[in-house]
């Protein structure tokens, strides 16, 4: 899962490292900045408002696992 992230993430900074012109890494930069906090956002806007913190950590924690072994049987099944 982290290779997976850390392979986004090296994407996007390579994007960034490869522009030429300053103005377009500016853009990029801010681009990216955009879509993180858009998500942040979106996270904390659909979490219900009866729900304690502990009951949140443990969903994150769930759909991280979740979403680790996704990545784990893709590639163990060679699709990814």
């Amino acid at each position: 899962m982290y290779e997976f992230i850390a392979a986004i993430l090296s994407k996007q900074l390579n994007k960034i490292k490869s522009a030429k012109d300053e103005k377009e890494k500016r853009k990029l930069f801010f681009q990216s900045l955009f879509w993180i906090v858009c998500s942040l956002v979106s996270l904390v806007i659909y979490i219900p408002p009866g729900l304690s913190i502990f009951e949140v950590l443990i969903a994150v924690a769930v759909f991280i696992i979740t979403f680790y072994c996704v990545i784990r049987a893709l590639k163990y099944f060679k699709i990814l």
